[in-house]
């Protein structure tokens, strides 16, 4: 009987069928005539045209609620008795930081939808229907999938031919050498659900759309997805992540639907825990 394939084998396969199919679905984006209609028609993103009051409340709140979730994730460190190294830090680090911002910005849209004055909507709710948002931020996926991994495997070339260290993520390498089960899956549930949903409200419904209210498109696409790498304070993976929040942009850009790049996010995290969890090393 032959020998069945390991897991990182099939990791591998599926990803090179992704590249193939996000590599089709570009060609299919710029040639095939019935997509046509779609690739002319205006972009569907609110733009963000709320007063400067609300804005800086907007950027202040963020600011804040990050600030605060930090403290009450130290907190809480301190209280239990956790260690930095500790994988529940990371978990508690993650619901401070995402969690209390996603949290804080609901109620303050909740607020002021309540007294007649909303913020300009983020597409949440748009009119496609469900089914077609998940399945478009399934297609943004696949179409990340060979920017992201060609530039990683460039930029991992490069610093290992300048000699400089490449090393894990803090939380990809938990995911790396822990086999606590329960563990593993509060991990996984921050980094598909909670990581993605709060970084696109921040960086994609927040800072993009803001910038592009008193900046050039192209201006407000490169800025947001270089803030939104540098929050993962990976040398390495700086330029791919770059490459994906500007892939992430446009999508969300082009569809009006914050549901496209949180799909899309959720879907890349979870592919890169699975290439960890079968030992494949760090994808961004």
């Amino acid at each position: 009987m032959p020998d069945l394939p390991s897991t990182a084998t099939l990791i591998q396969f599926v990803e090179g069928l992704l590249v193939l199919v996000g590599l089709a679905l570009v060609a299919a984006w710029y040639f095939a005539p019935g997509l046509q209609a779609a690739r002319t028609r205006p972009p569907l993103l609110p733009r963000w045209d709320a007063p400067l009051g609300d804005t800086l409340l907007v950027c202040w709140l963020a600011g804040v609620s990050v600030l605060l979730g930090s403290i009450l994730a130290g907190s809480v460190f301190r209280q239990l008795g956790l260690a930095a190294t500790d994988g529940w830090t990371s978990v508690l680090t993650v619901l401070g930081f995402q969690g209390v911002l996603i949290v804080a910005l609901f109620l303050f849209a909740l607020y002021k939808r309540s007294v007649g004055l909303p913020l300009p909507p983020a597409g949440l709710h748009p009119a496609a229907p469900l089914g077609d948002r998940l399945l478009l931020g399934a297609a943004v996926f696949c179409v990340a999938m060979p920017f992201v991994i060609g530039t990683s495997y460039a930029s991992t070339t490069t610093m290992e031919a300048l000699d400089v260290p490449v090393k894990l993520q803090d939380l990809a390498g938990l995911f790396a050498t822990t086999d606590a089960p329960v563990l593993l899956l509060a991990l996984t549930f921050m980094g598909i659900v909670v990581a993605p949903l709060g970084e696109e409200l921040l960086f994609r419904a927040g800072l993009f759309r803001m910038l592009g209210s008193f900046l050039p498109r192209w201006a407000a696409v490169l800025l947001s997805a270089l803030a939104f790498a540098s929050l993962h304070q990976s040398l390495v993976h700086f330029v791919p992540l770059t490459v994906l929040g500007v892939i992430f942009a446009l999508a969300y850009e082009k569809t009006g639907s914050l549901l496209v790049p949180v799909v899309a996010h959720g879907l890349f995290n979870l592919n890169s825990i699975l290439a960890l969890l079968a030992g494949l090393g760090q994808t961004p």
